[in-house]
């Protein structure tokens, strides 16, 4: 009797375990794929990555693109002057890296930073704009704070 009580405990803790598997296996699986597409989305152009979708984050507008570079510059310019405030002493355009996303419509826009008491010089701003709605849909700044200031 108490063999036939063991084995329906260890035959339920087997079951427990194999369902256990089967949901946070395919969990973790799926939370790494993600994270790889979003560590990914920071070295290139502007693009929806499957969190955005899955978190339900809204599409870049679309409709007519009437934004330019020299607006989305300034957008961004702007965004990093409330960020940082009396700390940054000068933002300069990175024409070289800036660019425009035509199938999104979105302006990606970098400045390279000089900030007070910061002798380092590859500090930069990250700005995605809609070009639709001269919105930021994504702000980035590298090198400040030891990593990435998100917005």
């Amino acid at each position: 009797m108490a063999n036939r009580k063991a084995s329906q405990r260890q035959k339920k803790n087997s079951l427990k375990g194999v369902l256990i598997g089967f949901v946070l296996i395919p969990v973790l699986v799926i939370t790494m794929i993600m994270l790889l597409e979003e560590l990914s989305r920071a070295q290139g152009d502007y693009r929806r990555t499957l969190w955005d979708r899955v978190s339900g984050a809204p599409a870049p507008p679309q409709g007519r693109a009437e934004v330019s570079l020299q607006v989305a510059q300034e957008i961004c310019r702007q965004e990093v002057a409330r960020r940082l405030g009396s700390e940054l002493i000068r933002a300069n355009f990175d024409s070289r890296s800036s660019r425009y996303n035509q199938g999104y419509q979105v302006h990606t826009v970098f400045l390279n930073l000089e900030i007070s008491g910061r002798e380092r010089d590859d500090i930069y701003a990250r700005c995605d704009i809609s070009a639709v709605q001269r919105q930021i849909l994504e702000f980035r700044i590298h090198g400040y704070s030891g990593g990435f200031l998100w917005g």
